[in-house]
């Protein structure tokens, strides 16, 4: 977790985003180099435990989204790619980024096309 306030473009992206799926979560995190970046999950449960979280990295620059391997367990706090999220369709996302609002639209309909499935 970075201890800075979302970026104006997250803070876009987020609000935009939290309107169409209201139970999504959100995490941000920089690089080491500095960069800016935020996951967003969503989690999937039965009863009162998860069994699955989608989860989708944004910086402004690209989204990859994905299933994560364990929940956002161990794979919090890297980026999908590091993780080995397969991104890829017909499950995943990689999208270059226009703008927050656009990017939260494709976002949202993407985890609604697997929350539909549950």
């Amino acid at each position: 977790m970075r201890d800075a306030e979302p970026t104006a473009e997250e803070s876009a992206f987020f609000t935009e985003l939290v309107r169409h799926v209201p139970d999504i979560q959100d995490w941000y995190h920089q690089d080491d180099g500095g960069t800016p970046w935020m996951t967003t999950s969503y989690d999937f449960t039965q009863g009162n435990q998860i069994y699955k979280t989608l989860r989708l990295d944004y910086d402004g620059t690209s989204m990859r989204g994905g299933w994560s391997p364990s929940c956002l367990n161990w794979d919090d706090g890297k980026r999908a790619d590091d993780a080995l999220i397969d991104s890829a369709g017909p499950d995943g996302l990689r999208l270059d980024c226009v703008d927050p609002t656009t990017d939260a639209l494709a976002a949202a309909a993407w985890f609604w096309r697997h929350i539909g499935r549950r």
